[in-house]
């Protein structure tokens, strides 16, 4: 996929995996690590190319050996979320984030969780990595009378990569303007498909981009602002 960037300074990128149509009864905000209807396509791995270089210089692995269906828990993919927003060994900052909401493929049935802490995940299969999923009394989704929750908030997951050439403190990131193309490869196992809605027709999923980038406010004579991009 090419991404059509062209900012002076790019600090980061990160790209998510959303419903292309919004739920009205569930959370918009969930990003997907897999929409196959089986679960067992899996995220393999994913790489950066900016011109003619590679970011990270290895393909990020997210499973747990190639072609595998079980994932390997994202631990990579994390770590290249945590240096793209500067957290790495930053115990002060606490996330909703874990592994019951990290990198989770789609169950048997190939039903996603995005419906914030509807269910409980009774285990995941050792074969196939595939959550099984317990809903909550009341049915699902919950009904206006059920005040019980699981708890498994909906899927997160995010492929991130820090473009930082410096420490930061002044214009530091990758100079896109001077680079011909920036593309994002992703390989997994099986195809992405649309998402499954209950009682409706499947959603399909769209891959999106958003970038980090510096920009410079300057205050020169006669109170003019400058804007640098």
């Amino acid at each position: 996929m090419n991404i059509s960037e062209r900012q002076r300074s790019v600090k980061a990128l990160f790209v998510v995996q959303k419903r292309a149509q919004p739920l009205l009864d569930g959370d918009n905000g969930a990003t997907f690590f897999d929409t196959n209807s089986t679960g067992l396509s899996t995220l393999q791995q994913y790489q950066f190319r900016i011109g003619g270089r590679y970011f990270p210089g290895q393909p990020v692995q997210c499973s747990a050996q190639v072609g595998s269906a079980v994932n390997n828990g994202g631990c990579e993919a994390w770590l290249e979320l945590c240096k793209a927003l500067k957290i790495v060994g930053d115990y002060r900052l606490s996330t909703p984030a874990n592994i019951t909401r990290w990198a989770i493929q789609a169950n048997t049935a190939g039903r996603l969780s995005e419906f914030d802490f509807n269910e409980t995940i009774l285990y995941t299969s050792r074969n196939t990595g595939c959550p099984v999923y317990m809903a909550q009394s009341g049915g699902f989704p919950c009904t206006a009378n059920n005040s019980t929750s699981g708890t498994t908030g909906s899927n997160c997951f995010a492929m991130a990569i820090n473009l930082e050439t410096s420490n930061g403190v002044d214009i530091s990131g990758l100079n896109a303007e001077e680079q011909s193309d920036i593309s994002f490869m992703a390989t997994w196992r099986l195809p992405q498909a649309p998402i499954p809605i209950t009682g409706g027709s499947p959603s399909p999923a769209n891959l999106e981009v958003y970038s980090f980038v510096d920009t410079m406010l300057v205050l020169r004579e006669n109170n003019m602002i400058e804007l640098i991009k």
